[in-house]
């Protein structure tokens, strides 16, 4: 039972950022060139990644999510099997999706970029979730996420995070 309200109070603060959540249209935003950011990260021959973004955080939470398109042009599939950062206890990647005509958020253990294909993560399905986000994101601000590869490789990514705004 107290795991479960864990996750309902996660998931709720979750639905409480939407109210000030940043628009999926990052075209609005002009990209930083603080901290080496770009919104095209080559990362290597097969792998970008563009518009990498997270959430600023709402004054009194340590949660926050993050977003970008994730490029595979390879031939094989790549699987991420994990995410790091220093500035959160926990980084994992999780999925939006309806049960009982309510939306849920659920951890997943894998991604896979398909070959010659792209993952969006976005609010409304996957994305990364920053869980003991240690000290307050602001906006402008560049993070570095570690993603962790099946095959043992690592690369990381630039986040620019995004103003709160009210809708």
């Amino acid at each position: 039972m107290k795991k479960n309200s864990l996750w309902l109070a996660l998931l709720l603060s979750c639905f409480q950022s939407a109210a000030f959540a940043t628009d999926m249209d990052h075209g609005d935003h002009q990209p930083s060139t603080q901290h080496g950011y770009s919104n095209i990260q080559k990362i290597n021959a097969e792998l970008t990644i563009e518009n990498a973004t997270a959430k600023a955080t709402i004054p009194g939470t340590k949660v926050s999510s993050g977003y970008m398109k994730i490029i595979n042009k390879s031939d094989k599939a790549i699987t991420l099997t994990g995410a790091t950062s220093v500035i959160a206890k926990h980084t994992e990647f999780h999925r939006m999706f309806m049960r009982d005509s309510q939306m849920a958020m659920r951890k997943v253990d894998a991604l896979e970029i398909p070959a010659k294909d792209s993952v969006t993560l976005a609010s409304n399905g996957y994305h990364l979730m920053f869980m003991g986000v240690k000290s307050a994101l602001k906006a402008d601000q560049v993070i570095t996420v570690s993603m962790q590869q099946a095959n043992g490789e690592q690369f990381d990514v630039q986040l620019l995070v995004m103003p709160l705004k009210k809708h």
